[in-house]
């Protein structure tokens, strides 16, 4: 059994020597310590170019839906605009007939002849509401499937 030692340089030194075939694993060994170290930085470099890649699709993905829900959210805002015009619109010719229909009634006592007095039109007429079906529709799911396109 020899005895070993650390020398100055930081090798192990047996009272024996190294035996050349000894320096030789040794010097395979760091090669082959220094060529896994050498493929796991490149692993680690590809994984990281991964993700780099991944961030930047996922970043742009992002703008386009974000841009996309600005568009429809401004589409609804005119839709929302729009309507409240035609509301408006409609209630003020409401006021019209039943001005209208007011004249028409002074006009039919006063002179006896009958008139043919349109009263208000019903509210749920389906003639007033062309883009409703006239029975209801299916729920329609909404959610993120909404922006699959």
């Amino acid at each position: 059994m020899s005895s070993s030692s650390l020398s100055p340089g930081g090798r192990l030194s047996g009272s024996d020597g190294d035996s050349p075939a000894d320096s030789h694993r040794r010097e395979k060994r760091r090669l082959s310590n220094r060529e896994s170290a050498r493929r796991s930085r490149l692993r680690k470099q590809q994984h990281l170019d991964e993700l780099v890649q991944e961030v930047a699709r996922l970043q742009a993905e992002n703008a386009r839906v974000a841009a996309r829900a600005a568009d429809i959210a401004g589409q609804y805002q005119r839709v929302e605009q729009e309507n409240t015009v035609l509301r408006a619109r409609a209630a003020e010719l409401g006021d019209r007939l039943r001005s209208v229909n007011e004249v028409l009634r002074v006009v039919e006592e006063f002179s006896g002849v009958a008139m043919d007095i349109q009263e208000e039109i019903p509210a749920d007429d389906p003639l007033l509401r062309p883009w409703q079906l006239p029975c209801p529709a299916a729920a329609m799911p909404i959610g993120g499937a909404m922006f699959h396109y």
